[in-house]
């Protein structure tokens, strides 16, 4: 995915419409994306009057520019229940652009959009990208289906293993960006979140190194036997050697599967790592729906739009909360899983630590034979590297869950009404402080 920034609008106008940092907008639609509600943000920065905006299609602020796999793959994750974030580039009543960070949660009778300003340094290669993708829409003719599928493959290059993967780690980034921009500290539960995710690449790395690691040995007991066969009578030590070495190595490597997700077609650091995307989207997203939904109560309470107020604090309310119950019960689920993969790496350690001494057997046999072992000295080898290198592996998987788990317990809040929930770590921050 090419991300050098264009140097024009691909449509429409060069002028764009300014707002500040600081506001946040929201609207409602039903299930077809047609206009129910929104706040006097979201009017003014479209341009539209409010009877121009209700009961219309909220496409109406499309920009031309925007590419339609992004819409195909934001309509398939809503219409399943998905909560997903967005760069979009909307377009003013009057041809002026925008660009927003756009948050859609599916609701009751349809959806609720809320948005913000983007201001991080991401925004240039999502700019490019759209360009990129809008220009490749229109050359070659491609379906919404075809263009999104091309863009899930571009950030699959970058590294992002999803299109929620991505979102996650952008809103997150957002957030932070814009809360430099406005004077405000860290937040600390973001922090800490984003840097979770080097660590769990990490680990899921060392868990990938692993399993390659055992299947190239699968073969080492036959050539075992094989050499066995040439150097002493059936039944001698080295072939009693290579069958214990199996029947160990055999059991080893079924201990493997705890390494995996449940339904074993997963690793478990990458279930992992796609739950802390999920956290880290959710933490973000309780951010600027607590803001929106603050902004609304204020209005309320000056007078300001209150009847369309009275229906959607409650909505806005009831989101900001579930989200951030879920948030919560995230990580909690985050922290069970990672404990129990650094202690089933200590018990692998353990497991391979015997598998070890039988190895070191193998070897004390080859200095008995003396040069008749020269047979043996390439299994030998091959055995001395893979033991060194699932050892250091799993230390570091060890001293990695440790280091999750500590980032992990900075980020799971307090309960919402402020008490610690009994079954989850303690010491961090009240979300909702």
């Amino acid at each position: 995915m090419n991300i050098q920034s264009p140097t024009t609008s691909y449509v429409g106008s060069s002028d764009e419409m300014p707002f500040d940092i600081s506001e946040v907008f929201f609207s409602r639609t039903d299930e077809r994306g047609v206009i129910q509600a929104g706040n006097d943000v979201f009017r003014r920065i479209s341009g539209y009057s409010w009877d121009e905006l209700l009961n219309a299609p909220h496409k109406i602020i499309r920009h031309p520019d925007m590419p339609s796999g992004v819409f195909h793959i934001l309509w398939d994750r809503i219409k399943r229940g998905l909560p997903t974030g967005a760069y979009v580039k909307n377009r003013a009543k009057d041809g002026r652009y925008y660009w927003v960070f756009a948050v859609v949660s599916p609701v009751e009778g349809g959806y609720l959009s809320v948005r913000f300003k983007p201001t991080s340094p991401l925004l240039d290669t999502v700019r490019a990208a759209y360009f990129e993708a809008r220009a490749a829409e229109m050359a070659d003719n491609l379906t919404p289906a075809q263009s999104a599928a091309r863009i899930e493959g571009g950030l699959r290059d970058l590294g992002y293993r999803t299109y929620a993967a991505f979102s996650s780690f952008a809103i997150a980034n957002e957030v932070i960006a814009r809360d430099h921009g406005l004077g405000q500290p860290d937040d600390p539960r973001l922090r800490s979140l984003r840097d979770l995710l080097p660590e769990l690449r990490k680990i899921d790395e060392d868990q990938r190194a692993l399993f390659a690691a055992f299947d190239a040995i699968r073969g080492v007991p036959s050539n075992m036997r094989i050499v066995a066969s040439r150097l002493e009578p059936a039944g001698g030590p080295i072939s009693a050697i290579s069958q214990n070495y199996r029947l160990m190595s055999s059991e080893v490597t079924e201990h493997l599967g705890v390494f995996l997700a449940e339904g074993g077609e997963t690793n478990l650091s990458t279930s992992i790592l796609d739950r802390v995307f999920h956290a880290l989207f959710l933490t973000a997203t309780t951010r600027v729906q607590r803001e929106v939904r603050d902004v609304a109560e204020q209005d309320m309470k000056a007078g300001k739009e209150s009847n369309r107020f009275a229906e959607e604090l409650p909505l806005l309310t009831d989101l900001f909360d579930s989200y951030a119950r879920q948030a919560a019960d995230m990580l909690s689920a985050v922290y069970s899983d990672i404990s129990q993969l650094a202690l089933s790496a200590k018990d692998l350690k353990q497991m391979v630590t015997g598998l070890d001494s039988i190895r070191v057997l193998c070897r004390v046999e080859a200095g008995r034979l003396g040069s008749n072992s020269t047979a043996l000295t390439p299994v030998i080898t091959q055995l001395d590297r893979f033991h060194a290198d699932i050892e250091e592996t799993l230390e570091r998987i060890m001293y990695n869950s440790d280091t999750v788990k500590a980032l992990v317990e900075a980020s799971i809040p307090r309960s919402l009404d402020g008490r610690a929930n009994d079954d989850r770590p303690r010491g961090a921050a009240a979300l909702l402080k």
